[in-house]
């Protein structure tokens, strides 16, 4: 398929990116000189499907998912569309200003082609997940790369999270767009907020906490719990804390019921608003099965206010962790853990 609008080239010779995209440092015990390698997108474990030729440097970049607009605004650069635009803000907020005005193209789970054409990109991206359907569609307007939803729980014997993917996208985004040295940035960026709040753990006695990153569904007793392939999970082991449930599922989260809680007596829940700050959790734990949480009863569930997005890219990541550190550290430690 060629490309439309822009010069192509080969995927080989595309700024994508390999598996393992960084290339080792160029001198000995120097990190800061370790240099980013591109290559092509056939057999990366992130990408579902790619066209065959790409353009060298998109500049006309439509998205389909709002990890894709988070990624793009980090590395300093806007789309032309994005899915679901007046949702961005309410779910992740990050750079909104520069996204305000992006053209609709509109939603995640069905995306107008027409709008898409509309907007004559040069490069598309998507999620297997939802667009594999759609990528013939796609490709007759632009090229096209939807990338994996999640990973498998492990590779190699090491447990992968949808941070740790979140990562590899942000890189291979920085490879199509020619944006290399951003993402180094932006990672960089990362790393130290981690580490930041690592260390704020660390003094208050709080490593090893096991913890529950816990979604309001607006049902009764039933909500999401992110699990040990989430992005949640990625962020409490970077903060030495332990997530719960542990197991990985296909999209990372699980529905758990308030009377599964009454069984964790050292579990500290953080609760994820999905309504309106003015709703106090007390309202919301207002049930027969929440008043014998131990969590509760110890004042150890924290509220987290809504936009904090489970699904984003590595500044969503850094923001969920800023927020799981303050909120932890305001709620007292379980006992097993005081000093």
């Amino acid at each position: 398929m060629p490309c439309l609008k822009q010069p192509c080239v080969a995927v080989a010779l595309a700024s994508a990116f390999l598996a393992n995209p960084w290339s080792s440092a160029q001198a000995a015990g120097d990190a800061n000189s370790a240099q980013q390698t591109c290559g092509p997108l056939s057999g990366n474990p992130i990408v579902s499907q790619a066209s065959s030729s790409l353009p060298a440097r998109p500049k006309r970049i439509v998205v389909l998912e709002f990890m894709f607009a988070e990624d793009l605004a980090a590395l300093g650069t806007t789309p032309v569309g994005m899915a679901d635009p007046e949702y961005y803000p309410v779910w992740i907020g990050y750079d909104n200003a520069r996204l305000a005005s992006v053209a609709d193209i509109g939603t995640r789970q069905e995306p107008s082609l027409e709008a898409i054409a509309t907007a004559k990109p040069d490069l598309i991206l998507g999620v297997g997940l939802r667009h594999a359907p759609i990528f013939a569609a796609l490709e007759r307007i632009a090229p096209t790369v939807l990338f994996k939803y999640s990973p498998n729980f492990t590779e190699d014997g090491t447990q992968v999270t949808q941070l740790d993917w979140g990562r590899r996208i942000l890189r291979a985004i920085g490879c199509l767009t020619g944006r290399e040295q951003q993402a180094r940035a932006v990672e960089a960026t990362v790393e130290a907020g981690f580490a930041r709040n690592a260390q704020r753990l660390a003094q208050a006695g709080r490593r090893g906490e096991q913890i529950a990153w816990v979604q309001e569904l607006g049902l009764p007793d039933r909500y999401w719990a992110f699990t040990g392939n989430s992005t949640a999970a990625g962020v409490a082991h970077a903060l030495g804390l332990r997530l719960w449930p542990a197991e990985p599922t296909r999209e990372g989260t699980a529905y758990v019921t308030s009377e599964e809680l009454l069984k964790k007596p050292d579990l500290t829940a953080l609760f994820v608003s999905a309504t309106e700050a003015n709703v106090s959790l007390a309202t919301k734990l207002d049930s027969p099965i929440w008043r014998f949480v131990p969590a509760r009863a110890a004042g150890r569930v924290g509220l987290v206010e809504r936009n904090i997005w489970g699904f984003g890219g590595p500044m969503s990541a850094l923001r969920l962790a800023n927020t799981m550190t303050d909120t932890l550290l305001s709620l007292p430690a379980p006992a097993a853990t005081k000093k």
